[in-house]
């Protein structure tokens, strides 16, 4: 089985990984045999490489530019081809995922605390941990995690599920309710504001059933059951497009298997 094992902090560049995972934006660049890792290639010299740990027998770090360097074909690469992530994610197993969803975490991290947000100086990489140091102040700026709850709604044989405004136009794809957790708020109480706000229902027990790193940018998803208890759908427009209850044996299209919420769904 595969497996990743994430550092506990900053690892100098000098201590070369044996091998990379290249990122053009936020998708993947592969290698010409079709793999997602690359051996050590002389464009990647003077390259900005961040060692993010070990997958398998590799230790491994990641590479991420806007765009292939094409004005300098000597740090371009002439071989392999960009991938959507979230496609390619969906074919993965959880080792690739996990580290996916490291590697981009940090490396965004990084680009969001350049400088200290109480004295506006230059911070630069913590010592043992993956926190982001002000040079001048030392305040410490971890990477940030947004926690949000997901949920499936169950009434007898029936599943509620959704469709999102921002999926309109790419797929016809029905999914759960989700959303962020407030200042203040436990998870099980987000969980019934989002559906009373989003559908208009009121459910009975809540019950946890497992969690995910969702590396789009940056959340945490608290994955839950509810029972329904009350109330007609009444949709939050701004969100959603439609929500409907299926039966069981009766699924519309789904998310990937690799995403929380058809984790659910299937559970």
């Amino acid at each position: 089985m595969h497996q990743y094992q994430p550092a506990g902090g900053w690892i100098s560049q000098d201590d070369l990984a044996d091998r990379f995972l290249i990122l053009i934006g936020d998708d993947i660049l592969m290698n010409s045999e079709g793999g997602f890792l690359w051996e050590k290639r002389p464009w990647m010299d003077g390259q900005d490489a961040v060692r993010t740990g070990n997958l398998d027998q590799y230790s491994v770090s990641v590479i991420k530019t806007d765009t292939v360097l094409e004005e300098s074909p000597e740090k371009s690469p002439k071989e392999g081809s960009v991938v959507n992530a979230r496609h390619y994610m969906a074919t993965q197993p959880e080792s690739m995922v996990a580290f996916y969803s490291h590697a981009v975490q940090i490396l965004r991290s990084r680009r969001d605390h350049r400088f200290c947000g109480r004295c506006g100086h230059p911070c630069r990489p913590g010592e043992g941990d993956w926190a982001m140091v002000c040079s001048v102040c030392e305040m410490s700026y971890y990477p940030r995690i947004s926690p949000c709850i997901i949920v499936l709604i169950h009434k007898g044989n029936e599943v509620l599920l959704v469709k999102h405004r921002r999926h309109l136009r790419n797929t016809t794809m029905h999914t759960v309710i989700a959303g962020f957790i407030e200042p203040g708020e436990t998870a099980e109480a987000a969980v019934i504001r989002e559906i009373r706000e989003e559908v208009g229902l009121e459910v009975g027990e809540v019950k946890y059933q497992l969690s995910q790193s969702w590396p789009f940018p940056h959340a945490l998803m608290l994955g839950y059951h509810a029972e329904y208890k009350s109330g007609d759908i009444c949709l939050e427009e701004e969100e959603l497009v439609s929500a409907q209850w299926f039966r069981r044996d009766a699924l519309p299209d789904l998310p990937p298997e690799f995403t929380i919420s058809r984790k659910l769904i299937d559970l």
